[in-house]
């Protein structure tokens, strides 16, 4: 081993690589000292001819140049390590973890003779239990993205139109062209069409079915075969809290046609006339009437039908087995099981309430107002002077003359002023020609005032009538 005939350093194989000529320690060259001498303590005699050397210094570059080759090789060390090294042994640890291990195992494997098997009760057996696992299908299964749903069903719902301007939604659920919608949105197919989602209207032909109960109608239409895109109904419900869609034309609105919205199953409703409904989440404006609700398979599970505006966010679409029944030529509300069972007295309570389409709605859940007496009759009384207080006033007491006649008087002054405004209050002198158009323009504003009240008094009179018979269909239909 060689010794720095200076310091004494003794060097290192690892030195020799660095540099052959040098001392790492003190940075003399061994070139300059080969022909030194050697004392018996190792420490070198210098030539008297030679100048004295000077102290070594730890700033010199004789010693920053071994430290900077050393910084070299750990970066290039550290650099080499996790450029190839590292990421090895993260993949082959991932794979270990994400591959299962095969093992065999036969009927007649037994349970290794050890301790450890007999500890907390637990006994060896001989084979393995013969029950076979049964892998429960998923709920998830089968689910679409929102995305896919709407893709899949826009094409299928359809604008409705009647002579009547009344504008709602429909579906289409056969490859003829039937739609199926809301009885309230087409009563009657007279000069009633439809319009696609391309755009193009179609006639609709006759009404095929309806379930005056459920307010639904099937109709035909002369949609060509390649604008039919029939929906897929289906029966089921999701359970409560479940994510549903609702496809539509919101509030009848141009423009707005195929407008999606969605939400979840608030509940499942029963109404005394065993109409099921879905009360969910998702909006229901006036003109999304007839549109279909569907689940997050993309299948139909109901028609929307009606919002209760005394609530917040409280919307309910008909359960899809009522349509699914009357494609099939049955409707619900005729089935005479069900018929016989509503005609039995019951003894459950019934409400009444509004919705936003001025349609009444008699159901067995708090809604409303209650109707029934305890022993399950229904009080004509209560309820009429509920729909007195629902349409706001007595019509028999809206007398058109008297209502115009007062609106005059009241606003004479005002009228005059607005007349002849150069002329003051106590200025009642007027010419022949100003008399005359003052007494035209006094009849006119009595006019005015008249028809509005008489409009008033027989849309009060309309809304009142609805209102009480529905109340006696109701009760017929018990």
């Amino acid at each position: 081993m060689t010794k720095c005939p200076k310091c004494g350093y003794e060097r290192m194989p690892i030195d020799e690589v660095i540099n052959a000529a040098e001392c790492p320690k003190c940075g003399i060259v061994y070139a300059k000292w080969k022909a030194a001498a050697v004392t018996e303590n190792n420490a070198p005699i210098k030539k008297a001819s030679e100048p004295p050397s000077a102290a070594p210094s730890n700033c010199s570059p004789s010693n920053i140049n071994p430290i900077l080759k050393y910084a070299i090789i750990v970066v290039a060390a550290i650099v080499i390590i996790n450029s190839f090294l590292v990421p090895f042994i993260i993949k082959y640890s991932q794979k270990e973890k994400t591959e299962p291990k095969n093992v065999a195992i036969t009927p007649s494997a037994s349970l290794p003779e050890s301790p450890e098997n007999y500890r907390l009760g637990n006994v060896p057996e001989t084979k393995l239990s013969e029950n076979p696992v049964i892998n429960v299908p998923s709920r998830e299964e089968g689910k679409l993205s929102l995305s896919d749903i709407v893709r899949r069903n826009t094409r299928s719902v359809v604008v409705v139109k009647t002579a009547r301007g009344v504008k709602g939604s429909g579906f289409f659920i056969n490859d003829q062209g039937f739609i199926a919608t809301n009885k309230h949105v087409l009563s009657d197919s007279g000069n009633a069409e439809i319009k696609t989602s391309s755009g193009n209207i179609y006639k609709i032909n006759r009404i095929v079915a309806t379930d005056v109960v459920g307010d639904l109608v099937i109709a035909s239409t002369e949609t060509p075969a390649n604008e039919i895109f029939p929906v897929a109904l289906t029966s089921s419900i999701p359970d409560i809290g479940e994510q549903v869609i609702v496809i539509g034309n919101p509030l009848g609105f141009e423009g707005l046609e195929q407008t999606v919205s969605d939400g979840i199953i608030s509940g499942v409703r029963s109404s005394p006339q065993a109409v099921k409904y879905i009360q969910v989440s998702a909006p229901i404006s006036p003109g999304n009437s007839g549109g279909p609700l569907l689940n997050m398979r993309g299948e139909v599970i109901g028609v929307a039908t009606f919002q209760y505006t005394q609530g917040q966010n409280l919307n309910f679409c008909v359960a899809a087995e009522r349509v699914i029944a009357l494609q099939n030529g049955k409707s619900l509300a005729t089935n005479q099981a069900e018929r016989g069972s509503l005609k039995t007295p019951s003894k459950r309570d019934v409400y009444c309430y509004v919705d936003s389409q001025s349609l009444v709605h008699f159901v067995d859940w708090n809604a409303g107002i209650l109707i029934s007496k305890p022993d399950g009759s229904l009080d004509g009384a209560k309820y009429e002077k509920w729909v007195l207080d629902e349409v706001g006033v007595d019509p028999n007491s809206i007398d058109p003359v008297r209502d115009a006649q007062l609106a005059l008087d009241q606003y004479r002054d005002e009228l005059f002023k607005r007349t002849f405004p150069h002329k003051s209050d106590s200025e009642k002198d007027l010419t022949v020609g100003e008399q005359q158009m003052w007494e035209n323009i006094q009849n006119r504003y009595y006019n005015n005032a008249y028809n509005k009240s008489v409009l008033r008094r027989n849309s009060a009179i309309n809304k009142y009538n609805y209102m009480i018979q529905q109340f006696k269909k109701y009760i017929s239909s018990r």
